[in-house]
């Protein structure tokens, strides 16, 4: 064996470790947990207004799922239960919002984000190839941006990796699946309505684009009844103890009243409002007064939407252009799989479905964070296809600039 090649194997072996899994979560493991450590070295903690651990303090002290705000120890669907009984099993064991309990809920987020790596290296190697989920779980593990996120004591991060084993446990359904493996799917769904509702913006596109992919629309309807079955309890629940439907939470339209007309009436003010009308009527109130504003002043939410829509791709704003340049990568891998014959719908539709009701509403960093693991996949794809599509052009040039070693050299041209 020549020498040159030698050395390229041995060098390519010793390069192995990069496409390890293990090793991609372990760094991003250690680089979260690392800025959590200087984050908690230089801030005080403070769980401050934090709807969930309102109602989890409520749980713990007996008093079920309620509390959700200051002077208001009523039952509440303001928030969805998964995460607050969460934080009440952290606060049963490390005391009701102590520092303790928020260095746990910390790590726990450092966890579910680490572990997203490797759901988006999967899913980037069954769509695209390993190259694009190498590179995908590599970006996850390391972006600036994403090392801040666990800092949030919300669902943020669990729900990023509920949304993404969801996305590929739907994208690896067939024909020959199992009507067991379609049900299992509809569980995770139904997870997710249960922790953050707007996960199931895109569920209906994606059961539709597995139907057409699996060519049977058994495995779809059941997926989907399974999902609807597993919300009906909280929905009971919430008819039972507010008096009135509440499929999962009760504040869209006051988040659409906060959004657009006035947050001086949020609960977590000294308006009062919240505690004198109760839940309900409250959330009755400001529908009214919304679709008051929506009637009246049309362009001025036209003008909000519009600006939503634009923050909400580009937030956070200090850290510009990267959180654009992300949203185009994207957008140029969903261009890629759909020239290049891939599986391109369920993508897209979470890219348009997914952030629907965050543009009428407000827009935070943490909204769009659920669904930034499908975004680095299809970045992911959008690089390797540029890297190969540069060299392929690079070759193509200098295979006509120089010629092959052997080829005849043109005749001269005869004299005149």
């Amino acid at each position: 064996m020549r020498e040159p090649e030698r050395t390229l194997r041995t060098s390519v072996k010793s390069w192995r470790w990069v496409r390890r899994p293990v090793w991609i979560v372990a760094v991003a493991f250690t680089l979260r947990i690392t800025v959590m450590g200087v984050l908690l070295a230089n801030n005080p903690l403070s769980w401050g207004v934090n709807e969930p651990a309102g109602i989890a303090r409520a749980l713990v002290q007996g008093r079920g799922f309620s509390s959700a705000f200051h002077d208001a120890n009523w039952a509440t669907a303001w928030v969805a239960p998964v995460y607050p009984g969460l934080l009440a099993c952290i606060f049963r064991f490390f005391g009701i919002e102590t520092a303790a309990s928020a260095e746990v809920a910390i790590s726990l987020n450092v966890i579910f984000s680490s572990l997203t790596a490797v759901v988006l290296i999967r899913l980037g190697t069954e769509q695209f190839g390993e190259a694009a989920g190498i590179v995908a779980g590599w970006a996850w593990a390391m972006a600036p941006p994403l090392l801040f996120i666990p800092w949030l004591p919300w669902e943020t991060c669990l729900s990023a990796l509920v949304l993404a084993v969801g996305f590929r446990t739907t994208m690896r359904l067939a024909g020959n699946s199992r009507l067991r493996e379609w049900a299992g799917c509809g569980a995770i769904w139904s997870l997710g309505a249960l922790l953050n509702p707007a996960i199931l913006a895109p569920l209906p596109a994606l059961a539709i684009d597995a139907g057409v992919y699996s060519r049977r629309w058994k495995g779809p309807a059941l997926m989907i009844a399974v999902c609807v079955l597993g919300v009906l309890p909280w929905t009971a629940r919430n008819f039972r103890a507010l008096g009135k439907v509440v499929p999962v939470r009760s504040n869209f339209w006051p988040e659409v009243y906060f959004g657009n007309v006035d947050f001086s009436l949020h609960p977590t003010g000294n308006s009062m409002l919240y505690q004198r009308e109760g839940e309900i009527q409250f959330a009755s109130d400001l529908r009214s007064r919304t679709l008051g504003f929506l009637s009246s002043q049309p362009g001025s939410f036209a003008r909000l939407t519009r600006d939503r829509i634009v923050a909400f791709w580009t937030q956070p704003s200090q850290q510009r252009p990267y959180p654009a340049c992300l949203f185009f990568l994207a957008l140029g891998g969903v261009v890629q799989a759909w020239r290049r014959k891939k599986r391109w719908v369920g993508f897209l539709s979470v890219l348009v479905l997914y952030p629907v009701v965050y543009y009428i509403t407000s827009v935070f960093t943490r909204h769009r964070h659920p669904i930034e693991p499908l975004m680095y996949v299809l970045a992911g794809y959008a690089l390797c296809e540029l890297f190969s599509g540069s060299r392929r052009l690079r070759e193509e040039i200098i295979s006509h600039l120089v010629p092959r070693p052997g080829a005849q050299s043109p005749p001269p041209a005869a004299a005149g």
